[in-house]
């Protein structure tokens, strides 16, 4: 009988609205065009174009800063195909105060695989970040 007592408050408290992020609306993000699009050489000593194409954020309420879930697309094209090659890519994402001093960073490092015949190639990442109200966030790749 307490087993199901508890199997019953435990189910009560889990769906209860209490444990509910609050959405707020995201800070700024801003991405400078020469963070935004670069060209590096691939494992193969080939030129890949790699640029930023589609962000998704969505924001929380946390004390007195905001929680920024952060979706990064980034997107690899290249002229060679002909065989398979790895590009290194590095994301960085970086939260300011309204004093322009740094918050919170979050930052990825990888090899992105391209796969032979693949011209185009586009690889989803994500971030959390804590950002201070009334700061802003920053986002390169290099």
């Amino acid at each position: 009988m307490i087993r199901i007592l508890i199997i019953i408050s435990f189910l009560f408290f889990n769906g209860c609205s209490t444990f509910k992020k609050d959405v707020v609306e995201c800070p700024k993000l801003i991405s400078p065009k020469e963070a935004a699009e670069i060209v590096v050489n691939s494992k193969s000593n080939l030129p890949v174009y790699l640029g930023i194409r589609g962000v998704e954020k969505l924001c929380f309420k946390d004390d007195n800063d905001i929680q920024m879930e952060l979706s990064v697309n980034i997107r690899a094209i290249r002229n060679d195909t002909t065989d398979e090659d790895y590009v290194p890519v590095n994301i960085s994402v970086v939260s300011i105060d309204s004093n322009e001093k740094e918050f919170d960073r979050d930052e990825f490092n990888y090899s992105q695989f391209l796969l032979k015949g693949s011209k185009i190639v586009d690889r989803a990442t994500t971030f959390d970040l804590n950002v201070p109200v009334g700061g802003q966030v920053l986002l390169g790749i290099k």
